[in-house]
């Protein structure tokens, strides 16, 4: 009760307004920015259920195969339609191919890389993962800085929390503290 207390006393004493919340916001809008794609895509699997490489001639036809559906998707054949029938990834492909909305840091690299550097609409060539071949099509891009508004009451949260953990921080550093593990036992 005691330790509660005082962060409730420290946490009041730091006087947050609008002004210190915005100071804030403007030094770290890099973390309120939202950077995200839907995508689609088809998977033709160079490896097996337990991530083993297919025999050489396997990864050959799966990359003949996704090269054979790239044509056509690029053609405008239907891409959901094509993943349905097409696509290895079967949790995807029941969905047409939609991956749904995803960030930086989600899906491998090199699908990663592809799929941000798309613009929506458009359908990359084959990407080479480490689970075979993928067909990716961007539904949609999200790139933008949450409002101040948004995440005023986060930003209050954040300030507090690190402020209390330099305090105390600071009052280990200055305090001499001995641990008797026999008498903690």
């Amino acid at each position: 009760m005691v330790i509660s207390k005082y962060k409730e006393n420290y946490i009041a004493s730091l006087e947050i307004n609008d002004e210190k919340l915005k100071e804030y916001y403007e030094t770290n809008k890099a973390e309120y920015k939202k950077e995200e794609v839907k995508a689609s895509h088809m998977l033709f699997m160079t490896v097996d259920n337990n991530q083993k490489p297919l025999p050489d001639e396997e990864q050959k036809a799966a990359k003949k195969k996704a090269e054979d559906i790239l044509v056509r998707a690029k053609n405008g054949e239907d891409f959901a339609s094509l993943a349905k029938e097409y696509s290895e990834d079967t949790v995807s492909a029941n969905n047409g191919g939609d991956l749904g909305y995803f960030g930086r840091g989600v899906m491998v690299p090199e699908f990663e890389k592809v799929a941000f550097e798309l613009e929506t609409g458009e359908i990359s060539d084959l990407v080479e993962s480490p689970f075979g071949y993928h067909i990716i099509k961007v539904m949609d891009k999200v790139n933008e800085i949450i409002p101040f508004e948004d995440v005023k009451s986060q930003i209050k949260v954040n300030i507090e929390t690190d402020s209390y953990k330099e305090k105390i921080e600071q009052l280990e550093k200055d305090t001499k503290i001995e641990k008797h593990e026999k008498n903690i036992k």
